[in-house]
């Protein structure tokens, strides 16, 4: 049986909750992957990814490398990486120990998209602002 994302998943360190349509986000990206029996894999990574960072455990630059840039000179986003699927996140600095994802998207490409930019951002302003 698969685990599902959660909208919050507490860790023994962080809390690692999803904005608002993130999930969502998740499973459109994932209609775009194939071969289709490569989905279940990529979902389970995405969540052991989830539970590593929540537990406080070391994050590779490989599967977490930092991505852009947040408002208001307030520090980096990160991606999650399970290739090709990215989800963006950002640790709070109004919410103690709490990571959030921003949104899920599939990437074809290593280059960061100003649409997901965007999204982060829109999404930093509505928990952080």
């Amino acid at each position: 049986m698969t685990k599902e994302l959660n909208i919050k998943h507490e860790g023994s360190k962080f809390t690692v909750e999803h904005c608002e349509g993130a999930i969502e986000s998740f499973e459109e990206a994932l209609i775009s992957v194939t071969p289709h029996n490569k989905k279940s894999s990529i979902k389970r990574a995405i969540i052991q990814l989830i539970e590593r960072l929540a537990d406080g455990k070391q994050m590779s630059k490989e599967n977490f490398p930092q991505e852009g840039q947040l408002p208001k000179s307030n520090g980096k986003f990160n991606a999650f990486k399970k290739l090709p699927i990215r989800a963006y996140c950002w640790l709070s600095s109004k919410h103690p120990n709490t990571y959030f994802i921003s949104h899920y998207t599939y990437k074809d490409k290593q280059k960061l998209d100003q649409r997901d930019i965007d999204k982060v951002h829109a999404n930093w302003r509505d928990k952080e602002d």
